[in-house]
């Protein structure tokens, strides 16, 4: 697959996620969040077994991770990131609105370069870090600034951003060892229910009835986002860096605040409109301007005049 594909792929995973938004917010009616979590990867589970399968008889995981320890963690790990983003971001969305979360949200842009350069001693192209500030910032004039307010509901969003940063590069990592995007999407999506099954049966004890009304946020969030949407990523980002792809994705949160705006009537101001173009100027400065081309504009911006 060409990067130009790989980048295409995750921008379609960015709008699914932006979406799904309206989804998780509306769906908590008569199920709690770790309700919604449980039902939502149940059903994203469901979808992905029998691609799973497919793709099992030309490459099976099982084995892999049999003879490979670190494998078998880091696939397992993968679940329990996501769990641990996905449950922060679903109860949060109790608490705050669409467009709100999703600018939180985008803090695992800079997180990730961060964590990768920092802990990780990788090399982290020039290029990327003026788009990791021009990101957030795109991401701060989307949220439309006066609703910032500090509140529970950002607290947990921040720490979901933490996860969401450990699972892109942990994807990196899992997927370099074997290319097998199917059956790691079920294994992740079925940790991340066994989960949030676990959390939900004491606090929320939901009965099957519950579920019932949901059901059609619940099938939009498991097929779109679980079943498409983190497939893909996993397809896509073995063709670029995970900061490259952290950026890309970060276009969840243009989409969100659209779909906000759109469906639930959510508060878009005209900064937001300057906020959108800022990131999607941040994609085009991380994967069209080189490292080379960076420095060049630096040193003539800095050179006496």
């Amino acid at each position: 697959m060409s990067r130009t594909m790989a980048n295409f792929l995750m921008c379609c995973a960015a709008l699914f996620w932006g979406a799904t938004f309206i989804a998780q917010k509306t769906g908590m009616e008569t199920i709690g969040p770790m309700g919604f979590t449980f039902g939502r990867y149940v059903i994203g589970t469901l979808v992905l077994v029998p691609l799973a399968i497919w793709e099992a008889r030309k490459v099976s995981l099982i084995p892999s991770m049999v003879r490979d320890r670190r494998l078998c963690w880091g696939a397992l790990g993968l679940g329990f990131l996501m769990f641990g983003g996905i449950g922060l971001q679903q109860t949060a969305l109790i608490y705050t609105n669409v467009t709100n979360a999703a600018f939180l949200t985008a803090l695992y842009v800079p997180l990730v370069p961060l964590i990768a350069a920092v802990f990780l001693r990788r090399h982290v192209a020039v290029n990327i870090w003026p788009a990791v500030v021009i990101s957030l910032v795109g991401s701060f004039l989307l949220s439309g600034n006066s609703s910032l307010s500090a509140q529970f509901g950002d607290i947990l969003i921040v720490g979901g951003a933490v996860f969401w940063a450990g699972h892109i590069l942990l994807i990196q990592s899992v997927m370099a060892k074997i290319n097998a995007p199917f059956q790691l999407s079920v294994l992740q999506s079925t940790v991340t229910a066994l989960i949030a099954g676990l959390v939900m049966l004491p606090l929320e004890a939901p009965g099957p009835g519950d579920f019932l009304p949901m059901l059609p946020q619940l099938a939009f969030a498991g097929i779109i986002a679980v079943g498409l949407g983190f497939t893909i990523q996993l397809v896509a980002q073995r063709h670029t860096t995970a900061p490259a792809a952290a950026l890309i994705l970060s276009l969840e949160s243009v989409f969100a605040a659209f779909f906000g705006w759109w469906l639930l009537g959510e508060t878009l101001v005209q900064l937001a409109i300057v906020g959108c173009v800022l990131i999607f100027l941040a994609v085009i400065i991380a994967e069209v301007l080189s490292e080379h081309q960076i420095k060049t504009i630096f040193r003539n911006f800095c050179k006496p005049r």
